[in-house]
């Protein structure tokens, strides 16, 4: 009976820790050492493959392309610029592929621009751009659901590259991280005693 009693008493003292070290962890401590505040995501090319990558960092784990009204977003926008050779050859090749009915392909130049803006309340906080030229032969009466958006194999691989190395460095950007510090204090409840 006195060793029931005691056991009693250890597991009442065992259990006033466990209250106290919980009521000593502020409200959201476990968000504010979770990377960057929860972000809405949305992408112009390969939305979900980039997503995909993005998130695999941890500073991005709260990134979410249903997150519609966040006042914070990442937006990813990509644009083809024809280089002034390109110009050239690409009207010439769609005059060649057009008088022939297609059975010569269209051959372009083009400067793939990736642009990855974080942006609060519609504002760029950080923004970062990535280009590189590719040039393709493509033919006219090809099919038209193009796994890869229309970049061919070779410019979806570099797309999905440019995440990798837009995750690193935003990790890294000092407003990035001043915007982290801002968040934490406005919503992660009161500072640890």
């Amino acid at each position: 009976m006195n060793n029931c009693i005691q056991n009693m008493r250890r597991m009442k003292i065992s259990i006033l820790f466990v209250a106290l070290a919980v009521s000593a962890c502020p409200v959201g401590a476990e968000e504010s050492d979770a990377g960057l505040p929860a972000m809405n995501y949305a992408s112009s090319v390969a939305s979900q493959e980039l997503l995909d990558i993005i998130k695999t960092h941890a500073a991005f784990r709260n990134l979410d392309k249903e997150l519609v009204g966040s006042p914070i977003t990442l937006r990813i926008t990509h644009t083809l610029q024809p280089t002034a050779g390109g110009k050239a050859a690409g009207a010439l090749s769609a005059v060649l592929a057009g008088g022939t009915l297609g059975l010569l392909p269209v051959v372009t130049k083009n400067s793939l621009i990736v642009s990855y803006e974080v942006l609060v309340h519609g504002e760029p906080v950080a923004s970062y751009e990535y280009q590189k030229g590719f040039t393709r032969a493509i033919n006219i009466w090809a099919n038209q659901n193009d796994p890869t958006y229309g970049l061919g194999q070779e410019g979806l691989d570099w797309v999905k590259s440019t995440a990798g190395e837009f995750t690193i460095a935003a990790a890294k950007d000092s407003k990035l991280l001043e915007l982290k510090k801002e968040y934490d204090f406005y919503f992660s409840g009161p500072p640890a005693h």
